[in-house]
């Protein structure tokens, strides 16, 4: 398992009700699983929407774009920064 920082914004953070969090998981998916077990009902029922909608969501692993949608789970690594937030919109 690896030691990943989670930053969270906008609806995510209001939802967990914190801005970051530190957690073991072995991938993306493992990950959000923890975070809505860990964060409530709220969290929890904004990432299952998610994974219904994957355009609901942004999520950077250290920086990158990476798609719920993928065929196979995205590995984690110690000291990986995820950072999950809403599309940003706007003119």
């Amino acid at each position: 398992m690896a030691r990943v920082s989670v930053k969270m914004f906008a609806t995510v953070r209001e939802a967990a009700g914190t801005p970051s969090a530190r957690l073991e998981a072995q991938d993306i998916e493992d990950l959000l699983e923890k975070l809505g077990k860990c964060f409530g009902h709220k969290l929890s029922r904004l990432l299952d929407e998610s994974d219904s909608d994957p355009e609901r969501l942004v999520m950077l692993l250290n920086g990158r774009n990476i798609a719920r949608s993928r065929p196979n789970p995205v590995k984690l690594t110690d000291g990986d920064e995820v950072a999950i937030f809403p599309p940003v919109s706007g003119g």
